[in-house]
């Protein structure tokens, strides 16, 4: 951890008006999901309308190896093999 960084914004955020910390609160915040696997699932949306194919189809073909290495498709995989994990437990 850069302790300085830490520290040198620490006392930027200390130094903003109410008003700037409001901005600031708003633009940091997360919207929050309450059920982990509609997060998922629209993640994986957001990839199949990307890539133009199911999340299974794409899985397959990562998995063996017929497919590119893009960031994208690791983070696909890992977004996938989530889902599959919180069905598993679902049932």
């Amino acid at each position: 951890m850069n302790q300085k960084l830490v520290e040198s914004l620490a006392q930027i955020i200390l130094s903003l008006s109410d008003e700037e910390r409001h901005l600031l609160e708003s633009k940091v915040e997360r919207p929050v999901v309450l059920d982990p696997e509609v997060g998922l699932e629209t993640r994986l949306k957001g990839f199949e309308d990307k890539y133009q194919m199911t999340s299974e189809d794409f899985y397959q073909r990562f998995q063996a190896g017929a497919i590119g290495d893009s960031a994208d498709f690791f983070e696909w995989n890992t977004y996938y093999e989530m889902w599959n994990a919180a069905q598993v437990k679902a049932s």
